[in-house]
This record gives structure tokens, sequence and C-alpha cells, in this order.
């Protein structure tokens, strides 16, 4: 008999957001992250939030009822371990029941959470004080949480640990040599594990911890503690990597989570490391879009060395797909086993380009650019033969894969191929193959032309542009021709991003009349914004979007979508968002292997902004933008000026 591995839901019923409250604030800005402090106006409360290590990620849905009461739901990802079928939602995923106490005729209710790239409840009864800290495992397949007890009352109190099952064999779940797998729930007390329904009695101002692993793979205390340690160590690392400072304390916060979950959800496969999205669905594998094309070219410039190397395994897999004749796939799936092309050609050779190519410029990589140009040719060879006589380019859809109209070409595609186009030819230009480049950049100019003549239009009064022939709505994703330099309807265009049409709940609409909404279209948008030096206009959106994200119903980070998703997470939104300052507010380009553009656009009440350990070119770089009747910018202490609205080009040999 054929075994059928029946997945888990990856949010319960009582986990489903609802827009009414997207406005409404529930938590507040912290030294450390945020704080949620359970209180009348804000009763009933729910989140889920993910957190993620090389082997595992765990989505933690946690309710606080109106009688402050908590409620978990845990779900744990662990993309190695494939399920029949082998395909892109197939990692072995599991719900497991959380570990549950009793405090005799007392009632435990929560009192605050802080999130800070790890989740933590704290709750008390009449004797007890009690933490619960969630912890995802570094590089094992476990989550880890510790429960602490401090009796605060003056007489000695006991715990009653409930029924939890230490282990089950999982029906169904299996790889290639049909070996079996299992679930375990480990509780460990004065370093030895312990059965369930247990009690502990605890002493007069002191406390006890529960440690509790929920994983995949069988671990003692040692080695908990030891994942436990490595994630403090890796949240703690990410300060030495790319930090953003503003004169706004919750900017500066949401960037600084946003690079924790950009970083944190790369995965150890048997083809190397892999970028994943998350959210339940997608792990141990890449997508054109998410990978190649949001979450590389940051990683080129952060400074995280798993994200560079993952960066480098993402396009030399995707490389060796590259053809000719068709395009590259969407995404490579099953650890790299096998690929989904199911929405065909959203564009995907051009996302691959556009991300590869500003990826090498970043990082300076000549050598990988060589050992990567054969697969660039056939990449460049595919796209050209699909611009037709207007000078726009074909795709069968966009990487909102036909939930929405993309019509036989999209304006998606034609902005991402534009800007491809202009980084190859810098890069061509570096090895010294002007003819190359001058052809490839004088191709981008005849896009931009095609891309004004064909897409521009009047759609629902403004003359800005229509997203494909077939469409007759505004598209949230007008704001694409603004984040590569394409500015002949800039006006209008942000008129139109900014009416109630599009923009509304602090995000933009995916389609006018809808009530869908993608957030890598907002932070395109806001990138958009300062990008065309519209800083101030830009700047309320930010604060307003960011707000929302990091301080409304469901922080800490961007979502995917909404309703869509149930507002999963996606960590390469997460990356968007921290290019929102590097290449909107910086206005970073790179244009040679040793040479890149900044053109800075600040909002008039900020006087500055710092760029701290940018790697450019293997080598950190300190950048401060001081604003002024012109921009003051220090570049490692090389000081320059800059009028507002023009741009600066660096050369590294120059200066």
């Amino acid at each position: 008999m054929k075994l059928v591995y029946r997945k888990p839901l990856t949010f319960p019923l009582w986990a489903k957001f609802d827009v009414k409250n997207a406005e409404k604030q529930f938590y507040s800005l912290t030294a450390n992250g945020v704080k949620y402090t359970a209180s009348d106006e804000v009763l009933p409360h729910f989140n889920h939030i993910e957190m993620a290590g090389l082997e595992a990620s765990s989505i933690i849905s946690y309710r606080i009822s109106k009688n402050r009461k908590l409620k978990l739901y845990i779900l744990c990802v662990f993309p190695q371990i494939r399920v029949n079928p082998n395909v892109t939602q197939g990692s072995f995923t599991y719900h497991f029941q959380s570990v549950d106490f009793k405090i005799k005729k007392e009632e435990c209710l929560v009192k605050s959470v802080f999130l800070n790239g790890d989740l933590r409840i704290e709750q008390q009864s009449e004797s007890f004080d009690i933490v619960r800290q969630f912890f995802p495992a570094y590089d094992k397949k476990a989550l880890v949480e510790n429960i602490i007890f401090t009796n605060k009352s003056s007489n000695s109190r006991t715990v009653f640990l409930g029924d939890y099952k230490a282990c089950k064999k999982i029906s169904g779940c299996y790889f290639a040599d049909k070996n079996q797998y299992f679930a375990f729930t480990k509780v460990f007390y004065n370093n030895e594990p312990i059965d369930s329904r247990q009690k502990f009695t605890v002493e007069p101002g002191k406390s006890i911890t529960l440690t509790v692993c929920y994983s995949a793979e069988a671990l003692d205390l040692d080695e908990i503690t030891n994942q436990i340690d490595k994630r403090q160590n890796f949240i703690g690392g990410l300060k030495n990597n790319l930090s953003v400072s503003t004169p706004d304390n919750l900017l500066n916060k949401m960037t600084e989570l946003c690079k924790i979950r950009a970083c944190e959800s790369i995965f150890n496969t048997k083809n190397g490391l892999m970028h994943g999205p998350g959210g339940g669905n997608y792990y141990a594998a890449l997508w054109t879009n998410d990978q190649c094309e949001y979450a590389n070219p940051l990683f080129a410039y952060l400074g995280y060395k798993k994200g560079q190397e993952q960066s480098l395994n993402c396009y030399r897999l995707y490389s060796r797909l590259a053809s000719s004749d068709k395009a590259i796939p969407t995404s490579i799936v099953a650890c790299g086993d096998g690929i989904w092309n199911g929405a065909g050609d959203r564009g995907d050779t051009s996302m691959y380009l556009y991300g590869l190519c500003r990826y090498l410029l970043t990082t300076g990589d000549r050598k990988t650019a060589n050992e990567l140009m054969p697969s660039i040719e056939k990449a460049v060879d595919y796209v050209v033969k699909n611009i037709t006589d207007d000078y726009i380019v074909k795709s069968d859809s966009d990487e909102l894969e036909n939930r929405f109209e993309s019509g036989k070409a999209n304006l998606s595609t034609s902005c991402i191929t534009y800007d491809a186009f202009i980084s190859l030819g810098y890069i061509y230009r570096s090895f010294g193959n002007n003819d190359r480049a001058n052809y490839l950049l004088s191709l981008a100019e005849k896009i931009k032309m095609g891309i004004e003549q064909y897409f521009g239009a009047n759609v629902e009064g403004y003359d800005t542009y229509k997203y494909c022939n077939e469409e007759r709505k505004l598209r949230s994703w007008i704001c694409l021709p603004l984040t590569v330099g394409i500015f002949d309807r800039k006006s209008v265009t942000i008129e139109a991003l900014l009416s109630e049409k599009l923009y509304k709940n602090n995000g933009f609409l995916t389609r006018s009349g809808e009530k869908t909404y993608w957030d890598r279209s907002a932070l395109y948008a806001i990138r958009g914004l300062f990008y065309s030096n519209e800083a101030d206009k830009a700047l309320d959106v930010l604060e307003n979007y960011s707000k929302e994200r990091l301080l409304g119903c469901h922080p800490p980070y961007p979502v995917e979508a909404f309703p869509e998703g149930n507002s999963a997470q996606l960590s390469a939104e997460s990356a968007l968002y921290l290019r929102i300052f590097t290449e909107g507010v910086l206005g970073y380009r790179p244009t040679g292997f040793d040479s890149f553009e900044i053109k800075p656009s600040l909002p008039k009440k900020w006087d500055r902004i710092d760029f701290n350990k940018l790697n450019l070119f293997g080598e950190e770089y300190n950048i401060s933008v001081i604003n002024g009747d012109y921009y003051t910018v220090k570049i490692n202490g090389y000081t320059i000026e800059i009028a507002k609205g023009d741009s600066y080009a660096y050369h590294r040999k120059e200066q």
C-alpha cells in the first residue's frame, strides 16, 4: 500500500487575519525589539511568527484570549526530509503539541510578549512569574523552548507537567530509501530528560527551568543548549554586517529585524545552501524572483557570508538551466532534485539576469562573472528573441503567476529586462568588450522607449502605465519604472500610486478595486519614490507601512500577501525592505567591478543617514549622507558634495 503523507495546517483556524485590525497598534517599540502588553484595549490578540535555522523552520501561532489565557500552535518544517510526493511543498512538516503545565488553583495569564528575532512570552499566576522563550535551532532539526518558573510567593509551590508524547512515528514520511521518520518532544529538568505528568516543587524566591526540544532528530541537553548559544551568536553577529541608521528609531529597529529574517531563512541541502521564502510551503528551493531578483542583490553588499555563499550557489544552479531557446524555470525545488515551471515564462530569465548582474558587479567578482558568462550569453539570447517589434519583452505571466491579468507582455518583465541590460553593459565594458556593451546599452534604451510607447497610457484618469495591453485597471506595479530610473511619467504615476484607488490601509492594492495586497509591490513602490527624488512622499508611506508591520496586529516583518497565504512572513520581502534604504534613499547602483553610483534622496526632516559596513568589492564601506542645502557625503572618510537630485560616480581606483 502506498504511504500517503498528510500535511498539517500551517495556521490554526483561530489565527486568520482580518483587515479590520490592520491599523490598530498592538505593540510598542523597545530598545531590543517590540513588546505587547496585555490590556483590555488589545484583547483578544493573536499573531504568528516564523523563525528559522539551517535545518528547520518554525511558525508559532499564539493567541491571547479576552481573559488573557494563552493558546499555542507550533508548526515545524524540516526541508531536508522529503515526503511523498517530492514536490515544492514536499518538506516534512509537523504540528507539535505544546508542552502544558498547571499550578494548583491558580490561573496562568499572559502579561506580555516580546519579539526580537526570537519569541518570548511572559505569564503570571498568583505565585509564579513564568517566561516561555522559543529559539529555532541554528543547525539542527529542532525548535527549543525554555520555560522558567520563578516563585514570587512566601511559600513552596508546585508545578505540574502535563502529558506529552516523547516520540511519534510519522506514517507516510520517507526518503526514496523508504526510511521512516520520527517527531520527538523531549523535556529536560536538572540536566536530565523527564517524562510527562511529573511535578516540581519550587521554593520561595527560587526558579526552575524546563527545557523543551521539538525536533525531527534525537538531541541531548548539551546539543540543545549549544543550539541556543549558536542562535544568539547568529543574531548578535549580524550587528557586524550592514547597519542603517536614520533619525527614526522605529525604522532603525525594523531594518535590524528584517536583517534577521532575510538571513535566517537559509537551509542546508544536498545541493548546497538555499535561501527559502518560508511561509510553511517554500523551503529548500529557489525562485527567480524571491532569490535571484529580491534577496541576492542584498546579500552582495550585506556582508553575511552564508548569504553570499547561497547566492553564488543559487546563480550557479540556475546557470545550468539557461538556454537560448527556452526560459529559465521559475523554481528549483526539492533540495535541487526538481524544477517547477507551472506558470510558464514569468520573465524568469530577465529576473535571473537582473539579480545576477547586480550581484557580480557589487561583489567585484570577475572570476565568477567569467565562469557564468556562457549561461549569461544564453539567457541574453533567449530574452532578445522575446523582444517584440515594439521593443517590449514577451512573457507568459509575471511573478504573480496569473493571479491577475498579465497579458502576453507586461510592464514588469520589460522593466526588469531594461535594468538587467544596463548592468550587463557595465559588465561587458569592464571586460573591455565595448561592442557588446554598446549593443546591450543601446537595446536597453530601445526597451525604455518601448515601455513609454507601448505601456504609456491613460488608466482610470491617470496618464501613467497600463500593466499590460489587456488590463483596464490601475496596478501597483506601475511603480517599477521608478525603481529602474525611468521617470518619463513620474509625477502622474506617483499621483496614481498614492490615490485611493491603490493606496489603502498603509499598503498598495495589487489592482484597483480589489482587496488583495502584496507587500513586494509596496516595498518596490517606496524604493521607487525615494529613487525618483520624492523623499518626503516616500517617507510618509514608509513610516505608515513600517509602523503597521512593526507595531500592528502582525509584527515584526513584512509579509507576502493579504488575504492569500494569511500574511506569511516570507523572508525575501525583508530583503526588499532593506533595499529601500540602500537603493532608494542612498540611490546605490553598481556600475563596474570597482565602481558604483549613488543618488541620495533624503526627506527634509532627516538631518542624515548612515550606512555602516556596506560590503562592496569585498571591502567594508561606511557611507554617511548629511542633509543641507546640498548633500555632504562621506565615503570611508572621503568627502564630496552632491547637489540634490544629482548623482555621484565613485571609482575605487580614483580615491
